[in-house]
């Protein structure tokens, strides 16, 4: 078993955090390639509240990979419930999150985390529609694309900040912002939440621009309708201090 952390008891720099529903299909090639990014130093945590083979593929991999660990995320209330509980349990003091389905690149992890590792931000978003972003066929349906730039622009209205894609499942944030934002929201709400209440605690948020491809495998959990109106409504209640 290779120790990545440098040595036993040592911790890691980073920790990245997949949140899995269901991805046995696509989980082992999202771990590899995220080891194949950082080879030593990252822990990478799969928190999984599904019911398929993922622990098996991520218990297997862990024989390789000495700082993957699988987490259990019993009585599992939706993606925000499953980030909260891999940051309870994260030892790095820069966190990121990425999506088991590979439709956001592994590769990029690096660009997502240098503006805080070079103490320019203190929470940065992948943002699949800035400057420099790919969008590949397949990645970003048009019904989707257009929801998810009219809630970013509602939300940069009503805090002043320009943010261009609030929604995408690829962030980074300090483990000190992490507190401060203190994630309440168990649905898909929390993307949101993390970059609107780290600017209402003056925390730096930068945009990053990534690629985006088409899902590799898995099913999506997004009701397009019932989530995005859940959004703009919690969108409103995080500015008024409401949750």
């Amino acid at each position: 078993m290779s120790d990545q952390a440098g040595g036993p008891g040592s911790r890691p720099r980073l920790t990245v955090i997949v949140a899995a529903f269901n991805e046995q299909d696509t989980i082992g090639n999202c771990v590899r390639q995220i080891f194949e990014v950082y080879p030593e130093g990252c822990e990478l945590l799969v928190v999984d509240g599904g019911t398929d083979n993922t622990q098996q593929v991520v218990e297997e991999l862990a024989g390789t990979f000495g700082l993957l660990r699988y987490v259990r995320n019993h009585d599992d209330r939706g993606k925000g419930h499953a980030i909260r509980t891999g940051i309870a349990e994260a030892r790095g003091d820069v966190m990121a999150q990425i999506d088991a389905d590979l439709q956001f690149l592994p590769s990029d992890l690096p660009a997502l985390v240098a503006p805080i590792e070079e103490g320019q931000a203190d929470v940065t978003l992948g943002t699949r529609f800035a400057a420099g972003s790919i969008r590949r066929a397949g990645s970003t349906p048009t019904f989707r694309r257009w929801g998810n730039k009219f809630a970013s622009f509602y939300a940069s209205l009503l805090y002043w900040h320009r943010m261009t894609d609030v929604q995408a499942g690829m962030k980074a944030w300090t483990r000190q912002a992490a507190e401060l934002i203190d994630i309440k929201s168990d649905n898909y709400s929390y993307e949101v939440e993390i970059p609107i209440k780290a600017l209402r605690k003056g925390l730096r948020v930068v945009d990053v621009p990534i690629t985006t491809d088409a899902r590799q495998g898995g099913e999506t959990c997004v009701n397009v309708v019932f989530d995005g109106i859940a959004l703009l409504r919690d969108i409103s209640c995080f500015r008024l201090g409401l949750k």
